[in-house]
């Protein structure tokens, strides 16, 4: 097989076995609860481990078993958005991490990294996308598909309004439909990064437990998106300026596409800060003024955006004695 899945008993058990973890371990945010949240963050890790390790066809296994799974137990509705949101985006993102293969070539043999994130990212904004557009036709507006988000983010903004808490010029009425209108891009650029942190992990384990088939890239060098990311990303910003569903959709292609460039200028910042003596020191500071402040992912994302333009590790690598240049991917 051309991504080297292998038709067995032990291997089509592991399959099942991946899409039992993965269902039970989205099964626990419908139990509602801090510590059941943060666990289904986890969603997505078994469904990696097993497309990396036994193959993408085995991937896809588990994420069917895990989709049937959750809509008989949970309701058809819950194993649509485990579909939308877990299983689809995070089997794609294994798959063009694989190589994408397809009868007995790969589509994919370079950039692996990047097309991986790609393809999460892209199946992450179609799916909100739609929620939006479908919701919106259904209701009527698409007031009335966040108004469910509106009336929680009132309560909220209400309660901290009258203890103070935010500035008294501020309306707990019109900053709540500001959140509203924000929520599904925030959901869709937190989701692009949990669904590449699990994939990430999955590799790692697979590789660990010498199951990878496919070499680890130098995922520094080896990030590089298509230029047509930055057009989409400056498309989503532009669509923000109009009311309605265009600019809800905006913000979406917006934070999954610019959450994506800011990977590349992280990305083009380990490049250059590879083999000093205070890169460690460097990369704690960035990462914790990600993690903690988040303001450092809008001139990442300008990086990432000049770095697809002008090539700046390419020229970083040619300027260094002794290390080969790794040629830039056209569109």
């Amino acid at each position: 097989m051309p991504d080297k899945s292998v038709f067995s008993p032990q291997n089509f058990g592991v399959s099942i076995l991946g899409g039992l973890a993965a269902a039970a371990i989205a099964a626990v945010v419908t139990r509602g609860g801090l510590g059941g949240l943060l666990f289904a963050h986890l969603a997505p890790l078994p469904l990696a481990i097993v497309a990396f390790g036994f193959g993408i066809v085995h991937g896809a296994t588990s994420a069917i078993v895990a989709t049937l799974l959750l809509s008989v137990l949970a309701g058809p509705g819950v194993g649509v958005g485990y579909a939308l949101l877990v299983a689809f985006p995070g089997w794609l993102a294994a798959y063009a991490a694989s190589g994408a293969p397809r009868g007995d070539r790969d589509l994919i043999r370079s950039n692996f990294s990047s097309w991986a994130c790609l393809a999460v990212g892209g199946a992450l904004a179609f799916a909100i996308i739609l929620w939006l557009i479908v919701g919106t036709y259904w209701q009527g507006s698409l007031d009335e598909v966040l108004n469910p988000i509106r009336a929680r983010a009132f309560l909220m903004l209400d309660s901290m309004h009258r203890n103070k808490e935010i500035p008294e010029s501020l309306s707990p009425t019109e900053l709540s439909g500001q959140v509203a209108r924000a929520v599904p891009a925030f959901f869709a650029g937190y989701a692009l990064l949990i669904h590449i942190a699990n994939l990430w992990m999955g590799g790692f384990i697979a590789r660990a437990s010498a199951l990878l088939t496919h070499p680890w890239p130098d995922i520094a060098m080896d990030y590089r998106l298509p230029r047509a990311v930055a057009g989409l990303f400056l498309a989503g910003v532009a669509l923000t300026f109009f009311n309605g569903p265009a600019g809800a959709v905006g913000l979406v292609l917006a934070a999954t596409m610019g959450m994506l460039l800011m990977l590349q200028g992280l990305a083009v910042v380990h490049v250059f800060v590879r083999g000093s003596k205070s890169s460690a020191l460097v990369l704690s500071i960035l990462y914790f003024m990600l993690g903690f402040l988040g303001w450092p992912i809008v001139p990442l994302a300008v990086l990432g955006i000049a770095d697809a333009v002008f090539n700046y590790r390419d020229r970083k690598t040619a300027a260094a004695p002794g290390q080969p240049q790794k040629p830039a991917e056209s569109d």
